[in-house]
């Protein structure tokens, strides 16, 4: 395990791969994920509300795959690349897209995870099933420790053809055997006391109820303050109402959870002190949770939003309103990945940035990334009978993501492909990555 190169409190604003893949290797304790769930819907916060502005595609097309992703994985995780293929024939045609979007991302959760880590995927049914194979794949079938049905009440309607959808699915790993694991949690006073009846006060004015002893039928006193201690064991299936638009937590994020789920997760599965990593942070619940129980954060997300509400909320939710002074500037806003400091300065593994062209698309070039820049241009010659595809630039360099990157921000561009002229391009990736000319 080595130390984190990112500091407690951190936002990241930018595509969390990029900022996953520079954290230094099994320094988080636990991982919360609640990603667009494969819905091919947009979603909008309100205006007025405190998200307003915040808005995510939850649409997954196969241009949003980048190649270096399956070449990737085909390299390094081969029962993983087979699991994906065989998602192509099954159902919707962008499930494979969405499925190798989260498994390029699920590999880096891995690695960053100490051993005694956990991760809790927040899904639904719409994708749970497929996301299951994939965690199985990637963290091993016997980490799998639970399906967590969240089970949220709400106002409910008559539905000819199908019983009403009330719960998500939380499906929750761990790293190895050896996790952190609190798997029973407090009784708060007012939940115990609930509808029960045979509650007593002594002599003494402590509260108690009486026990049956079991075979020998006698009773004995068990103290309410007792009960209250030992806490109560959890089972998988957690009734937490969803945020109603009164709720004083309410932000109008769109896919907004509640503070209670987050708590419940934070305490079940790791310690004062920990920390815990949000990579799709949205409205902040889990930073601000995490900062309630004592815990340490990081956050990512492609929004600025995330960053802006997690200082609203923490001002309105902070669990200690004298503690809001200690927070003020202790937000740190980063827009680029962080650098790793668990590894030798010359880690990075260099990769090829190159551009291809075709005659049927003039001034426009596929700016991509390839260990082998031969196999990537074969592998487009394959799909083109008269191959045409010709490889006009390609440089090494072990900046290739900033590099490709740069290049992606400064041109117009359609996922992969950018348009402009071919030396200004060439120009831009010498320039950027400081190779003469």
């Amino acid at each position: 395990m080595t130390n984190c190169n990112v500091p407690n409190r951190t936002v990241f604003c930018d595509d969390n791969i990029d900022v996953l893949r520079d954290i230094n290797s099994q320094c988080i304790d636990l991982i919360y994920l609640d990603p667009p769930f494969n819905k091919n819907k947009k979603y909008t916060a309100p205006i007025g509300s405190s998200a307003e502005g915040a808005e995510f595609r939850d649409i997954f097309r196969q241009e949003d795959v980048k190649d270096e992703w399956l070449v990737t994985i085909q390299e390094d995780q081969p029962e993983l690349y087979n699991y994906l293929n065989g998602i192509r024939g099954i159902g919707n045609s962008y499930n494979f897209a969405y499925l190798a979007y989260m498994a390029i991302r699920f590999l880096e959760c891995r690695r960053v995870l100490k051993p005694t880590g956990s991760i809790y995927l927040h899904c639904d049914p719409t994708m749970s099933h497929y996301l299951k194979g994939l965690m199985d794949c990637i963290f091993g079938e016997k980490n799998f420790r639970n399906e967590i049905i969240w089970h949220y009440g709400q106002r409910t309607s008559f539905l000819k053809k199908n019983f009403n959808k009330k719960h998500d699915v939380i499906l929750f790993y761990a790293r190895t055997l050896a996790v952190v694991n609190h798997v029973s949690r407090k009784w708060e006073r007012s939940e115990f006391l609930t509808n029960r009846h045979d509650v007593k006060v002594d002599a003494d004015g402590r509260e108690f109820i009486w026990t049956d002893g079991g075979k020998n039928k006698k009773r004995y006193k068990r103290y309410v303050a007792d009960v209250l201690r030992a806490g109560k064991p959890l089972d998988d299936v957690w009734k937490i109402p969803i945020l109603n638009s009164s709720a004083t937590e309410r932000t109008g994020y769109p896919t907004q959870k509640p503070l209670a789920l987050l708590h419940r997760i934070i305490k079940a599965s790791s310690n004062e002190g920990d920390l815990i990593l949000d990579p799709f942070c949205g409205c902040a619940t889990t930073c601000v949770a995490a900062e309630q129980l004592g815990r340490q954060w990081i956050g990512v997300d492609v929004s600025i939003k995330a960053y802006e509400l997690v200082n609203e909320r923490l001002t309105k939710e902070a669990a200690d309103p004298n503690d809001l002074l200690k927070l003020q500037n202790k937000i740190h806003l980063r827009t680029d990945p962080p650098k790793r400091t668990d590894l030798a300065v010359d880690y990075r593994e260099k990769k090829f940035v190159y551009v291809i062209a075709h005659p049927s698309y003039p001034g426009e070039y596929k700016v991509g990334i390839a260990k082998n820049w031969q196999s990537r241009l074969n592998a487009y010659q394959t799909s083109d009978l008269d191959r045409q595809y010709t490889v006009k630039f390609k440089l090494e360099t072990p900046d290739f993501r900033e590099t490709e990157r740069h290049i992606h921000n400064t041109f117009p561009n359609k996922h992969e492909w950018v348009q402009g002229s071919l030396n200004a391009i060439v120009s831009e990736i010498q320039n950027f990555a400081g190779e003469p000319k």
